[in-house]
């Protein structure tokens, strides 16, 4: 199907100390074919643009328990009406980063950073989703590290110099569903991290109890 861009702009960009961009707003004149066969007019379409990111859910298989992090997002945090924001900001949500590498690197270094852990071990992958597609072209990879035991988890992590202040958690998995549940996790990816955890569990106890009969 056709798309048509009449023309694009960059009004908006964000840089790191270093002169990086971080993050941009593009906006566009855009035209696409429609499911009738027909072009649709041309429409003002905004796009945030800050790359690719990576999160990872650790699980431990003896403990059945995850590894969250928690640390202070000023977008929740704004979110809310000022009369209701004391105490607000603060979230749980599995490690991540902007992806500035090949997607296992990112993670295994975000990992450490977030939480301590020196994942020796491969990455699943779970699946690679768009965070907000009407706003951003933003995608987070997903990844599984399924380890044997929580070695090395730090009651204060993140880096100094990227003003980072976080605090991991371990949590009993089945806790962290009833989290999702009840709305003290509210971050999508962690959502869909779990969930699919939880999908991979269920499924492998369905297979060892469904064994062949003698």
């Amino acid at each position: 199907m056709r798309v048509e861009i009449s023309s694009r702009s960059t009004p908006y960009e964000f840089h790191s100390p270093h002169g990086r961009v971080l993050f941009c707003m593009e906006e566009a004149l855009v035209s696409h074919e429609r499911f009738d066969g027909r072009m649709s007019p041309a429409v003002k379409r905004v796009n945030f643009s800050r790359g690719d990111s990576v999160a990872v859910l650790l699980y431990a298989d003896n403990t059945d328990e995850v590894v969250l992090v928690e640390q202070f997002r000023y977008p929740v945090y704004a979110g809310y009406h000022e009369s209701e924001r004391d105490g607000k900001g603060w979230i749980l949500e599995t490690v991540a980063g902007i992806k500035d590498a090949r997607g296992p690197d990112v993670g295994r270094r975000e990992l450490l950073e977030e939480t301590g852990y020196a994942l020796r071990g491969e990455l699943e992958h779970l699946t690679t989703v768009y965070v907000s597609p009407g706003g951003t072209s933003e995608r987070t990879e997903l990844y599984l590290a399924r380890v044997s035991k929580l070695e090395g988890i730090r009651r204060h992590a993140g880096l100094e110099a990227e003003s980072e202040d976080i605090r991991p958690h371990i949590i009993a998995f089945g806790e962290a569903l009833r989290m999702v549940a009840d709305g003290r996790i509210v971050d999508s990816k962690t959502v869909i991290a779990l969930y699919m955890l939880k999908e991979r569990l269920d499924g492998r106890r369905e297979a060892s109890q469904s064994s062949p009969s003698q």
